[in-house]
Order: C-alpha cells, then structure tokens, then sequence
C-alpha cells in the first residue's frame, strides 16, 4: 500500500515537474506580445490541474504580463506573493504590476517591506537596487548601486549595474561602470561580450557627439538625432506643378478629437478636389493627386469596447472612399532588411527610442512602396513615430503639424525626444512647421529656439453648419424654455465635461451670474467623465433650474442659434472651434486665453477675452458675459460680423489654400521657371 502511495505521488511529481518545463518553454518562446497571446490558451490547459502549485502559478502569471493581460493580475500577484514572501522573483513582478497599473507609491512601499534598506544584508540590498531600477525609481537604484560600489569591489555589481545603465540608453555611463573590471572578465562570457560591445559603442557614438557630452545622454536619443542629421544636406528632385501630388494624412487615431476631425475633413475635401476640374484654391495650381490616410491604430465601425472610440471618424473617410491604412497591422521590417546605403546610418538606426523605432520598421516601407510627395504628420505623437520614417523613404515634403500648445506646458504629455526631434528636423530641407495657431506656434518657437518664420499658420477648415435639429432636441429646449419662461438671455458652452474644459468653472460662473442678473439661463451641449460631479455642484449652488445639460448631440448648430453668447473657460485648447462654430451662426463668444482662442474672433468686438488663464476672475467673466449679451441683443449687424470674419479666415477654401501652398516648398513657375520659395504662410489681418 504504502509503496502503491510512493509511486503515485512520484508520478504526480514528476507529471508537475514535466509542466514546469512545458510552462518554462512557452514562456521562453513568447517575448513578444502576439506569441503570448497565441501560446496562452496552450499554458491555461497545461496549468489547469496544477493551480495549488505556486510555481505553475508564477509561470502562468509571466506569461498574462508578456501577453498584455491587465484584468486582475494586480490581484494575482498579491495572492501568490502572500504565499510566497521571500521569493524576490514575486516581488519583483507584484512591484512592477503595480507600477503598470500607476501605483507607484505602493510599489516603493512593497519593496521597502520585503527588500529594506535597514537590513544591512548585502545580498538583500543588492536585490533592492535591482529592483528598484525594476520598478523605475532610478535615483534611488543608482544611487544603491554606487553605494555597493564604493562599499565593496564587486563585478557583479558593476555587471548588473551598467547591464540596467546600458537598457535605460545611458551608454557612456555604463561604459564607466563596467571599464574597473573589463580586464578581469571571462573571455567569451556574456559579461565579456557587454564590455566589449559598450567600448564598441562609445568608440562609434564619439564620431557624432564629444565624449564629455555623452555621459548622462539617452543614447537612443542620440541616435534618432544623427539619424536625423543625416539627411542636412538633402536634395529634393522638383517636379513640374501640373503634376499632381500624392499625399499622406498621419494621425494616431481616428477618434473624436478636434485635430481627427481637422484631418478628417482635408483629407475629403482633398479627395474631393483631386476628382473634379474646379478652380483651385491656391495661386500654385498645384493639384492633389492620391490622398491617403495612415492611422496608427483604430477599430472597424462595428468594434466594440476601450477602443471603439478610436474609429469615430472612420466612415467618414470609408465613404468618401479614401484609403485608411491601420500602422499597427503593418508587416514589421527590421533596419536589416531595409534599403540603408550607409552602414553608419545603419548602425544608428539600430539603436532608436521606441516610438522611433516602430516607425521605421513599420511606416517607411510603406511609405517607400507608395512612393508619396508629401507626409502630413499631425501631432506630436504622430511625428515622433512618422519623422524620420518619412525621410528614409525618401519623403521630398513632411510636415510637422502642431494641434495646440507644446509638450513642455502640457508636461503629462511631455517626453525627452521631443525637443532633440524638432531641432533636428528644422535643420532638414523638405520639412515644414505648422500650428493650427499663432499662439502654439509662438510657444513651439521659444520652446525648440526655432525661428517664428519657420512656422507656417494652417488654420482651421469649419463648415457651415445647419439649425436643423431632432425631435429629442425640441423636446429638451421646449420643456427647458417652458420651466424659464422669464429667461431674458441665454448663455451657452459646447465642451467636452472634462477636467482641461473645467465645467465646474463654468458652473460657478453660472451661480455668479445669476446673482445679478436673475433672468438669465444657461446651455451645456457635451458629455464627459465629469457629468455627475457637475449635476451634483449644479445642484449645490443652487442653478440647476437655470441650467440645463443637453449631452451629446449631432445638431450643435441648434443648440447654437439658442444662444446670445457661447462661453468657454478651458485651461488647454489648440484652436478651438467651438469658438468658431458659434460666430458662424451669429453668435459672439467669451473665453480664456487658452491656446489661439484670442485668434478665433476679434477682441472686444465680436468677442471678450477673459484676462488670467490659470485663475480666471469670475466677477471679470460676468461682466463681459453680461457686456456681450447686451451688445448683441437686437444688433445684426454685429451678428453678420460674426459670421463673416469667421466664414473669411476659418472656410475650408481658405484651409485647402493654405494647406496647398504647403504641399511643396519650391515649385517652377511655367512662366519664367525661376525657383519661388513660398515660405510661411502670412495671417490675414483681423
């Protein structure tokens, strides 16, 4: 009996032992994202009967983390780690879950409770400044680590500090690092074989930048730079201007933003053009050709969850049948199998920054198959993936397109590329600066030190928009104008009920208003995430009966010839065209002076600009809310001001015009073939 027992928990035991090696292997076998995903329902079937065993578990959990899985995993890794406290490994991945999930507090404080400082141990605080570096609190890892250093000489130290120095980008300085030791390495270890490709690399790195000025620098940063910097002396084949010009429209995504929308809309009106033997309008006749769209990633109309959102605009560009084309599903071609003629642009294009990276491998055989005349990249995202992507592809005209104010002043959205990028490019012929408004272009130009004159203002194409409306949006304003029969004036917002539009601001502004002028209603067209914060301030402050929250609707110009003056209070806006919208039906507007909003109207005239951004005063806004609203009762021609400023500067004609013009930087007149640089486009006058 007890031999029969034996020999079924030896079976049992190695039955496990033989999982943990199919488990080892598939984990082994999945480094990139796809490959998880396609070995995980394999690894759920093998760890399916084994689930007690926490090892099982651990390798089923490695295997959701390189599959992207999100759901639950915080929870499973703090389960296992219970179990398993003293296993640095489960610390380590429970730690790093935390940081994925922006929990980085709690992450600094489960290693401070597994891995002290205080312990003395130093095994223990060589693991913390492991993973400390692991969960990117990098002051606090090299500082650790220098500490170790300086206490004792140890290779394993300096291995696995310029091991982790060398991942972050810092070359030179794990060079610094590893060079006490390198004489003492095992030829042919892997130890040796880092050593010697850091020397390698810091030799090469010195022919593009000083060696003193390489220590502390993001070596793939360097290399996007010099990447860059290759293409200085360029030479762009010109090309006669009747030949029409084929164009590529660059975003991130297709969802429901001012500059997808922006986007949207020139790439129809484009495709529009390239059809039809109208007039054009622009003094180059120049015409477009072939218009594209590239979108790093959306969804099909019919997608569902997180990511519906990013195919808003899409069929709009599907029926109008100009061709979307989804990056993320581009066939990934690594530097080697690419066309690079020189072997040191080679060499650098090996080392990029991520983002950098995936465009190259990804968007530049696109691009270089479709042989495109211009790469239009909007935004900042969509040029640090697009830029040098489109130069490799050979590109003779890129553009850099600026939506709103730059990522220095919105910091959430800043990263160190950006500044090396822009300087780089501007120092490339062929690419071009534009800003939807003087405002960004103003910020962009004393961030980068980059001339005003090299940015060209591409401003907003609006529509002429309708007062057409549904059925539900009659019942709301009849039911809403019955319950304010006494209302003598109507203020109005079209926002978004998100913190950068602050509708609790505007909510406020409501309540002081209504102090001195009773009579008064107020109108919100918009839906976000703070909707039930606003209902519940509306209510405490008293105006809820004033006021009423319309939601999204598609008869914004409904909502807007209900108005005598449309607010808006945003702290970040590009160019807004809310502002826009509204003085096309005659309706003047008040904002701060976020982004180009003073650009969208004329001051003091057909609208007010409230003086302080960051701290608007709100007895300030009342009065020239109030001043506006009595200005414009009863006066067309104010009203006609509105909407002719705002149909001569912000037309699509006017947007086709301008955008044209930037199509290619220097063209041969027929007339006398002499070379004319456009150069900037000028503002037209107030």
């Amino acid at each position: 009996m007890n031999s029969a027992l034996a020999a079924e928990q030896e079976n049992d035991l190695s039955d496990l032992r033989s999982v943990h090696a199919q488990l080892e292997e598939i984990v082994a076998a999945s480094p990139r994202v796809q490959l998880a995903q396609g070995n995980l329902p394999r690894a759920i079937v093998l760890a399916r009967e084994h689930m007690a065993d926490t090892k099982v578990r651990f390798l089923l959990l490695r295997l959701k983390e390189l599959a992207g899985v999100n759901e639950g995993m915080s929870e499973q890794w703090q389960e296992l780690l219970r179990e398993c406290p003293d296993d640095l490994q489960v610390v380590r991945y429970s730690a790093t879950r935390l940081v994925k999930e922006r929990h980085v507090d709690e992450a600094l404080a489960l290693i401070e409770r597994h891995v002290p400082e205080m312990s003395g141990n130093w095994d223990m605080l060589f693991a913390r400044a492991k993973l400390l570096n692991d969960i990117r609190a990098y002051e606090q890892s090299d500082d650790l680590f220098r500490r170790l250093i300086a206490q004792r000489e140890d290779r394993n130290v300096r291995i696995e500090f310029a091991k982790r120095l060398r991942k972050r980008g810092l070359l030179a300085d794990a060079f610094e690092v590893i060079e006490p030791v390198m004489g003492v390495l095992a030829p042919g270890s892997k130890a040796a074989e880092l050593a010697s490709g850091l020397a390698n690399d810091y030799a090469f790195y010195q022919d593009f930048e000083p060696k003193d000025e390489l220590s502390g620098q993001d070596i793939r940063i360097v290399s996007m730079k010099h990447a860059i910097l290759h293409f200085r002396n360029r030479r762009i084949a010109e090309q006669p201007p009747e030949r029409p010009v084929s164009i590529a429209l660059v975003t991130g995504s297709l969802g429901p933003g001012g500059a997808e929308r922006q986007l949207t809309r020139l790439a129809g009106e484009l495709n529009r053009l390239a059809g039809t033997d109208e007039p054009l309008p622009t003094p180059t006749s120049l015409r477009p050709g072939d218009v594209a769209v590239l979108v790093k990633q959306h969804t099909e109309p019919s997608g569902t969850g997180k990511k519906q959102g990013l195919n808003f605009f899409l069929p709009v560009l599907l029926n109008a049948q100009i061709p979307v084309t989804e990056i993320n599903r581009l066939p990934p071609v690594s530097v080697s199998h690419q066309v690079v003629p020189d072997p040191g642009l080679t060499r650098l294009l090996e080392q990029l920054p991520p983002p950098v990276h995936y465009g190259v491998t990804r968007l530049t055989p696109h691009l270089r198959a479709n042989e495109f005349d211009v790469v239009s990249l909007w935004q900042d995202g969509t040029c640090l993936f697009g830029a040098l992507a489109a130069l490799l592809a050979g590109v003779p005209t890129i553009h850099l397109v600026f939506r709103g104010l730059p990522p220095n002043i919105r910091k959430d959205r800043f990263r160190e590329e950006y500044p090396v990028l822009y300087q780089a490019l501007a120092r490339v012929p062929g690419v071009s600066f534009a800003s939807n408004s003087l405002a960004a272009a103003e910020a962009y130009s004393q961030w980068l030190g980059i001339p005003l004159e090299r940015f060209h203002i591409l401003y907003n194409g609006v529509p002429e928009l309708t007062t057409g409306s549904s059925e539900e949006d009659e019942r709301k304003w009849t039911e809403f104008e019955a319950n304010t029969a006494d209302a003598t004036e109507t203020i109005g917002g079209v926002f978004r009920l998100e913190p950068d539009k602050r509708p609790q601001l505007w909510i406020k502004l409501a309540a002081q208003y209504l102090k001195d002028r009773p009579q008064a209603r107020f109108v919100i067209v918009g839906d976000g995430r703070l909707h039930d914060i606003i209902v519940g301030l509306a209510d405490e402050l008293k105006v809820t009966e004033r006021l009423l929250l319309v939601g999204l609707s598609n008869h914004v110009g409904y909502w807007y010839s209900r108005m005598d003056t449309s607010v808006l209070l945003s702290r970040f806006e590009g160019l807004p065209n809310v502002l826009i919208e509204a003085q096309l039906l005659g309706v003047p507007v008040v904002s701060t002076p976020a982004g180009g909003a003073g650009e969208c109207f004329v001051q003091n005239v057909t609208g007010h600009l409230i003086d302080d951004l960051d701290h608007p005063n709100l007895n300030e806004a009342c009065g020239k809310i109030a001043s506006m609203v009595d200005k414009v009762r009863g006066n067309d021609v104010l009203r006609e001001h509105c909407r002719q400023r705002a149909r001569d500067l912000f037309s699509l004609s006017a947007m086709l015009e301008r955008f044209l013009g930037l199509c290619v930087p220097f063209i041969r007149t027929p007339e006398n073939d002499e070379r004319i640089d456009l150069g900037p486009m000028r503002l037209m006058e107030a």
